[in-house]
């Protein structure tokens, strides 16, 4: 596998992403974005999950850009974030990062693009990573999108956003404290067709241990586009 640094230009600020391929691969069929979880929880592409998925999907032949949100990494910032994260402590959320954090998801949806040409784009969220994907999705031509666990006990999805999305696959921990399975299901009951649910028996919301088994299906519902 080979993976390059790629610049992302957003906000007039640079973030530090990377772009992997098969060191052999041949012309570029489809490539993958992943927006990797809230940098306040750990969030980064180097978590567990981003690299384990990056990993297979390079190796099924799919390229994939994965990235770290402004002030996360190398990734520039034009603040202190330390407000912010005061903020997400205290409240549980903080607005105005997470709105900057949507449009570097959208700023590296657009440098794929640039990147590979007119192919088909999917996308994968994790975490809260999911939120952006989604909204992304809904208005932006994606081949698939994957959502994996999105954390509805704390941000709720706007109804109409999964009506407008194509191809879409959810995959989740039965348990999962971020995800109740009874939202996961409503959320899955209000995607139209096609879509596809995957659950992961005895993982939890970090999939530690379960990285190449929840990398392995990725992988076969991303190439099934």
């Amino acid at each position: 596998m080979i993976e390059e640094s790629i610049a992302i230009e957003v906000d007039g600020l640079r973030l530090d992403g990377r772009f992997a391929y098969e060191e052999a691969q041949g012309a570029v069929t489809a490539a993958t974005l992943i927006c990797p979880p809230h940098p306040f929880l750990g969030g980064d592409m180097d978590n567990n999950v981003v690299t384990a998925l990056r990993d297979a999907l390079v190796a099924a032949g799919l390229p994939v850009l994965r990235f770290n949100y402004r002030g996360i990494g190398a990734s520039e910032c034009a603040r202190d974030l330390n407000e912010d994260q005061a903020e997400f402590w205290r409240d549980s959320s903080c607005p105005r990062y997470e709105a900057e954090i949507h449009r570097d998801c959208q700023a590296a949806f657009q440098r794929l693009r640039a990147e590979v040409g007119d192919v088909p784009l999917h996308l994968v969220g994790y975490s809260f990573g999911c939120l952006p994907a989604l909204d992304i999705a809904a208005r932006e031509p994606v081949s698939r999108l994957l959502l994996i666990s999105p954390p509805l006990a704390k941000w709720r999805i706007a109804a109409a956003l999964p009506t407008r999305v194509a191809a879409r696959g959810l995959f989740f921990a039965p348990g999962d404290f971020a995800c109740p399975e009874a939202d996961i299901e409503a959320l899955y009951a209000a995607l139209p067709e096609p879509k596809a649910l995957e659950a992961f028996a005895d993982a939890d919301h970090f999939f530690v241990g379960h990285e190449r088994s929840l990398a392995a299906a990725a992988s076969r519902f991303l190439e099934a586009a």
